[in-house]
């Protein structure tokens, strides 16, 4: 099996798609799946994207593969730095601002913070401890953490078990060794018992929300995830923002006046 046979059946299997299903939905025949894979045939570049999109690849995979076959990356991938990037910098800052004085955040899919608005920089400086600030901030592992926000969560282990499960079903459409090992370590940070499991007689309102206790006042957020819908760079496709939002009038007032004293 040649290079470019091997990832396309390892990403393949990753999927779990086996060779007939994707040659069903990509009306091919499985031979010609096999053949590939095997080396015996050269794929073209149209087959390769209809490959691509049938197993619903992330751009980023979507130009390994079509590198490993000898082709130019279809999707580009950017610093955000670049002059071409300043339209998507521009709609970041300006949603993280708008969000004000609620938190938001912009996070690599790999949960690291990548930016963060002034009303979540607030919070997390109030509650964390100075040496969280240094280096590479994940948000998965500050939950879990029992130097992080862990302590002010009084449902952290619903909280928790909703976050491996959701981190569970993300490794399968996104096997990266990222998420894998971010993984490892949230399970090896005393997670909740059975969180494989969902329970949902803890579960109250119309969505699951986080229940803290900061400064002996009770708060309760919930919080939304959005990204680049039509994104044809890799990594753009890869950001995620996530805003948070009161979930009652006490929270909504313990936000404006942080804001108000830091102004």
């Amino acid at each position: 099996m040649g290079s470019a046979g091997h990832l396309l059946a390892t990403l393949r299997r990753a999927r779990r798609f086996s060779q007939l299903e994707l040659s069903l939905q990509a009306e091919v025949s499985a031979r010609h799946i096999s053949f590939i894979e095997t080396g015996r045939t050269q794929p073209s570049r149209e087959m390769l994207l209809r490959l691509a999109d049938v197993m619903g690849l992330e751009h980023r995979d979507c130009n390994r593969l079509m590198n490993a076959c000898g082709y130019a990356p279809v999707y580009t991938d950017l610093p955000l730095e670049e002059a071409a990037m300043a339209p998507v910098r521009h709609a970041l800052k300006m949603i993280l601002d708008k969000q004000d004085p609620y938190p938001a955040a912009v996070l690599y899919n790999t949960w690291d913070l990548h930016l963060a608005n002034q009303s979540l920089q607030r919070l997390l400086r109030a509650l964390l401890p100075a040496a969280s600030f240094q280096g590479r901030i994940n948000m998965l592992e500050i939950i879990f953490d029992q130097h992080g926000l862990r302590p002010y969560m009084t449902n952290w282990e619903a909280i928790a078990a909703l976050l491996l499960r959701r981190l569970a079903l993300q490794l399968q459409t996104q096997p990266k060794q990222e998420l894998s090992s971010l993984m490892n370590r949230l399970l090896a940070m005393d997670p909740p018992a059975n969180w494989q499991t969902p329970e949902p007689n803890t579960w109250e309102g119309p969505m699951l929300t986080s229940e803290l206790v900061i400064n002996g006042q009770a708060l309760s957020v919930f919080s939304t995830l959005s990204s680049f819908g039509t994104a044809l760079d890799a990594g753009v496709q890869e950001l995620m923002i996530e805003s948070y939002f009161p979930a009652n009038e006490a929270t909504r007032l313990f936000f404006e006046a942080l804001a108000a004293r830091a102004d």
